[in-house]
């Protein structure tokens, strides 16, 4: 895939669709790397994580009312997609210098 401006905005905006997402823009991403993207890809690990996290907090416990959390996560990927698409690399609100500092080796 062409590496091109337009292109690279995609790439960002799929790593936060689904973790079949990520794993694309990542691959994709590995042989030109692209400043915009890799940001991209860790704020967005950052939020598969958590989520995995929340479904495993709800199983184990089996608090349904812990579902509400996943509205969270969808806001955090509303913000992530919508950071993408102005091609900034801000970080999410809360948790996202963590998620830069704790995968910076992504990149």
């Amino acid at each position: 895939m062409e590496t091109s401006p337009n292109n690279q905005k995609i790439l960002a905006i799929v790593t936060y669709i689904t973790l079949i997402g990520w794993i694309i823009a990542f691959m994709v991403n590995s042989t030109k790397k692209n400043p915009l993207v890799t940001y991209h890809q860790r704020q967005a690990l950052g939020i598969q994580l958590l989520y995995f996290g929340i479904s495993v907090l709800i199983t184990i416990t089996g608090l349904v009312a812990l579902q509400v959390l996943f509205f969270g996560v969808l806001i955090f990927i509303i913000i992530g997609i919508t950071n993408a698409s102005k091609e900034q690399e801000k970080p999410l609100p809360i948790l996202g210098e963590y998620f830069e500092d704790w995968f910076k080796g992504i990149g």
